[in-house]
């Protein structure tokens, strides 16, 4: 393997990467621990005699199965942003302002995920509930993107960084919730399957990645 190229001659205006990695694990934690605060407690009036107590609490349960699947579904995924993004940062050599604040503007969309999934569990019936959740995930693979891109073409990463396979990953989830969005205004009952294509889709895209 040939020797890595000296790294770009840093700036004095430069980020130091340790304050974006630290800014970044902050936000992605706060986010995954807000999206349990829409899992309420169930609240039953007592006094009902035992029988009447477990069946009122076995309804709230039930009801709140579309919440749970929301909660799930986002944790997930808002996971696996956050694994996508420690890869890149462990290739990257040295931040500058513009990626910094392309960074910003990613954590940016990753930190309304606890307003639109909390939208999407209350109104997954209709449109309007669904498309801000779709819009939402696919801004944060298009800033994402816009991450790779800019990292690559001004060499801030290490050359044998998997930028192709990360960015072929960010493509496939914009593509995902693309086509979430666009059957939520036709079948909102159908929008809610569209991410379950991730389940299927990337284990079958590493594989084909790893053969290349």
């Amino acid at each position: 393997m040939p020797p890595e190229p000296p790294a770009p001659a840093a700036n004095p205006q430069d980020i130091p990467l340790s304050r974006l990695h630290g800014l970044s694990d902050g936000v992605f934690a706060i986010v995954m621990t807000l999206l349990v605060l829409e899992l309420n407690v169930p609240e039953v009036v007592r006094g009902l005699g035992q029988a009447a107590e477990a069946a009122a609490v076995n309804e709230a349960l039930i009801s709140l199965i579309g919440k749970l699947a929301i909660y799930a579904l986002t944790f997930v995924v808002t996971g696996l942003s956050w694994l996508s993004h420690s890869r890149l940062y462990t290739y990257v050599r040295r931040s500058d302002q513009r990626l910094a604040f392309l960074n910003i503007l990613y954590l940016m969309m990753v930190s309304l995920l606890p307003f639109t999934a909390a939208l999407l569990g209350a109104h997954g019936n209709v449109p309007a509930g669904i498309w801000p959740y779709a819009l939402n995930q696919m801004l944060i693979s298009a800033s994402y993107v816009l991450m790779l891109r800019y990292g690559r073409l001004h060499a801030l990463a290490e050359t044998h960084a998997p930028i192709r396979m990360l960015a072929i990953r960010a493509w496939l989830n914009l593509a995902v919730f693309i086509v979430m969005g666009l059957v939520g205004f036709v079948q909102p009952s159908l929008a809610w399957f569209a991410p379950s294509l991730l389940g299927v889709v990337q284990p079958l895209l590493s594989r084909l990645l790893s053969r290349d």
